[in-house]
């Protein structure tokens, strides 16, 4: 049918193939960043704080959904944003580290249908969304320090193989299994 896909051409005057508003289930586009020592990814506990709207866009309820659980510093790209400048922003404003070396963004899509993580009516639970997920790696100074700045319950080195799949904020796990994928 025009304007309903499959091609992600998202525009009110696409080509017939193309959608002419987001699909259904939603599509998001994220920036994950992957700041390494060795095995070990810095990772957060996030807490309910007002920051966090304008680090991440995020509500209070969510973030409260993710406290207490391990998770990759990350956000949606914002509109008209380089990745490379949100990965930027993200370790400098979100974690409070200068002097990183970022690598270039790696994507990766995945495409799950919604379930019981559907917000709305009940039939969305039905529909399928679309997550874009540009993962950039970043690497600390040799000696560099890592403070937990007052919007996370505690940000560190952690070994993800040893955190129990409960112990994750939602989809981190997922997305960190991906990274690991040889490339």
């Amino acid at each position: 049918m025009t304007g309903q896909g499959p091609y992600l051409w998202i525009n009110k005057y696409s080509p017939p193939a193309g959608f002419h508003r987001v699909p259904p289930g939603g599509m998001c586009i994220g920036v994950f960043l992957f700041v390494r020592r060795g095995r070990r990814l810095l990772l957060g506990k996030v807490r309910e704080h007002p920051a966090w709207a304008d680090l991440a866009g995020e509500t209070p309820s969510r973030m409260g959904g993710d406290a207490g659980r391990w998770k990759l510093p990350a956000r949606q790209l914002r509109l008209g944003e380089d990745p490379r400048d949100a990965a930027r922003e993200i370790g400098e404003k979100m974690l409070g580290l200068k002097g990183l070396r970022y690598g270039e963004p790696r994507v990766e899509v995945e495409f799950w249908k919604l379930g019981s993580q559907a917000s709305g009516p009940p039939e969305r639970r039905k529909m399928f969304h679309y997550d874009m997920w540009l993962m950039v790696d970043a690497a600390l100074k040799p000696g560099q320090k890592v403070a937990s700045p007052e919007w996370f319950e505690e940000l560190s080195l952690q070994d993800p193989g040893m955190i129990p799949r409960k112990g994750w904020a939602r989809f981190h796990d997922d997305v960190v299994a991906r990274w690991k994928r040889p490339r």
